[in-house]
């Protein structure tokens, strides 16, 4: 199949183009907690090149991606350590020897951060029960799910 749009000559433009390899890298890096010098160093780049490209459609939602596995990853490795968190304050918490007061608030903030990615999750489901909601709405159609929104508090 042809295409009746005349073609263009030399480099596409870089929106039109797939993000490289190396911003790939940089934008990476910046989601992992780099400054825009650090992340141009990583992908071996000028700030200047990665700045065009952090204009590219692809660009934020490539970040945020990488953004949330990382978050992912984070939130896995606190529930891993949750038991042994737990028995440590359990420990502590028994211990005649032991001043508590410094560490307890390391293992209770370890739990807090738990607990928050079990209830960014639990947003994260309820979004999605009203996305489907509007959009069954805006299609003209009755939703199937009903979705409570009154808080608790």
């Amino acid at each position: 199949m042809t295409s009746l749009l005349p073609r263009r000559r030399g480099k596409p433009r870089r929106e039109e183009m797939e993000l490289p390899a190396n911003i790939q890298r940089a934008f990476i890096a910046r989601a992992s907690g780099a400054n825009w010098i650090q992340c141009a160093e990583v992908g071996e780049t000028t700030t200047e090149n990665l700045r065009k490209w952090r204009n590219h459609p692809d660009a934020a939602s490539y970040i945020q991606t990488a953004i949330e596995s990382n978050l992912g990853e984070s939130h896995s490795k606190f529930a891993d350590a949750a038991p042994k968190l737990a028995e440590r304050l359990i420990e502590l918490g028994l211990s005649k020897d032991v001043r508590a007061y410094a560490q307890i608030t390391a293992i209770s903030e370890c739990f807090k951060i738990l607990q928050q990615g079990i209830v960014d999750k639990q947003n994260k489901e309820e979004l999605a029960k009203i996305r489907e909601a509007l959009d069954a709405l805006e299609g003209g159609k009755a939703p199937e799910v009903i979705v409570d929104v009154e808080s608790d508090g």
